[in-house]
């Protein structure tokens, strides 16, 4: 099912480099606005900024553009890369839908809050997909590394249960352990796992 289309390497480098710039930037416009509105440490913020699955997910975004920056390619290449870089898209998908599907309209946001908010939801897991498209060859991939792909939800729902044990802080409503009790909580994390497991089915097959 994959699109073959010709480019060349300093044009991938080009893209890639642009658009590594605007994703940590972004990271960065998005960590002072929540620095400057909370009383907290350097490390407690930190801990917080770094309890958003949209923060992660952006940041291998961004250091994965950056390395196709540093290593340009025009397509890439080994099991390997096609795991990490696929299992990164499958993350920045779920980041989009999710946020467009459940939490857009929790709060109406303005100026500099509306702008890094479109690029981290919008506009970044766009282009990510788009050059996941152009750059991920077929063949490369196969049903049996979705395994390997969900590792890092699970992790990141341990951290943000343990996050907010010790803070009472809890960066979504369906993971609120507060509002919801832990029965909810878990049953939504099984709704969200199976998202996971359906989308990197879907992209898998894509590359097949």
């Amino acid at each position: 099912m994959a699109l073959t289309l010709t480019y060349s390497v300093s044009t991938v480098r080009f893209i890639a480099g642009t658009l590594a710039v605007l994703c940590w930037l972004s990271l960065l416009l998005q960590w002072t606005l929540l620095y400057g509105r909370v009383n907290h440490s350097v490390r407690h913020t930190l801990a917080r900024f770094f309890g958003y699955f949209t923060i992660l997910s952006n940041t291998l975004v961004a250091i994965s553009f950056s390395l196709w920056f540093i290593y340009p390619v025009d397509r890439l290449s080994g099991t390997l890369q096609a795991t990490l870089f696929t299992a990164i898209c499958v993350y920045i998908i779920i980041v989009a839908v999710i946020y467009h599907a459940l939490l857009r309209k929790l709060a109406v946001l303005q100026g500099l809050d509306q702008l890094v908010n479109a690029m981290l939801h919008t506009w970044l897991p766009v282009s990510y997909i788009v050059c996941w498209q152009l750059l991920m060859p077929a063949g490369l991939l196969d049903f049996t590394l979705i395994p390997y792909f969900l590792i890092f939800p699970v992790l990141y729902l341990v951290y943000v249960l343990l996050l907010g044990y010790k803070t009472d802080h809890y960066p979504y409503p369906f993971i609120n352990v507060l509002e919801s009790g832990y029965a909810a909580v878990l049953r939504n994390a099984v709704f969200i796992t199976l998202g996971f497991i359906l989308l990197s089915c879907l992209l898998i097959w894509w590359k097949s």
